[in-house]
């Protein structure tokens, strides 16, 4: 079992450099050059977010793969990396599909991975290849994470369609710093999977039960049960 919970399926236990200066002969210059060096320090404030992320990601994984019994994965561009992997590592049987949205900066796939790149025609377009690549089977459960960060004006697209695609059952994985109301509505139609959504650092437990300090990035899961998918001819 798996630290998480979720409704009917089973218990959830569980940096840039700059152009150097041309000297100009017979000119001293009064600047000194530090040739190629730079702070390449990370910022820990970014590291310790993505490690956080992938947590979340993890614990999402896991779940989804010991009490939910998913075998397909969707990597919607997440901004972090190790996703792929993590899902190998806990059911090794199980495929993985990369998906990088037009003009996101994805993180790069390990060899295994299937990869689909948007080419700008929109979240449709995706879908519809998504459905007809053979890379995804629809007629199985499938597991969509899609949590790059949106802003409440501009939540993510073609929701709706993906939940009509999974005909028997999936998952949407999805992470905001919007507000509450705003990373709720982006799930319709997909149900909450308790708790709803809380913040990254402690999901599945919600908010009130902790007392650390927060992300501030909400996270959740959502659930399209089984049979409620309704596919559109994909032409």
């Amino acid at each position: 079992m798996t630290n998480v919970r979720g409704p009917k399926t089973g218990p959830l236990a569980a940096v840039s450099r700059g152009r150097e200066r041309v000297p100009v002969p017979g000119q001293r210059s009064g600047v000194v050059s530090l040739g190629s060096r730079t702070d390449e320090r990370p910022d820990p404030r970014h590291a310790e977010h993505t490690r956080l992320h992938q947590a979340f990601l993890g614990r999402v994984i896991d779940y989804l793969c010991a009490d939910a019994g998913v075998r397909q994965f969707v990597d919607w561009g997440c901004p972090v990396p190790g996703t792929a992997e993590r899902v190998h590592a806990t059911a090794p049987e199980a495929s993985v599909v990369h998906v990088t949205p037009y003009g996101a900066a994805g993180m790069l796939s390990t060899a295994s991975t299937a990869v689909l790149s948007g080419d700008g025609s929109g979240t449709d377009t995706l879908l519809r290849r998504l459905s007809t690549s053979g890379l995804v089977d629809f007629g199985e459960p499938v597991a969509v994470l899609m949590t790059r960060p949106f802003t409440a004006d501009d939540p993510p697209e073609g929701i709706g369609d993906l939940h009509a695609l999974m005909r028997a059952g999936g998952y949407l994985a999805l992470a905001s710093p919007a507000p509450r109301a705003a990373v709720e509505r982006a799930f319709a139609p997909f149900l909450p999977v308790e708790p709803g959504v809380a913040d990254l650092r402690w999901w599945p437990y919600p908010d009130e039960e902790v007392s650390d300090h927060g992300t501030g990035t909400l996270a959740g899961l959502g659930r399209a049960p089984r049979g409620e998918g309704n596919v559109r001819g994909w032409r």
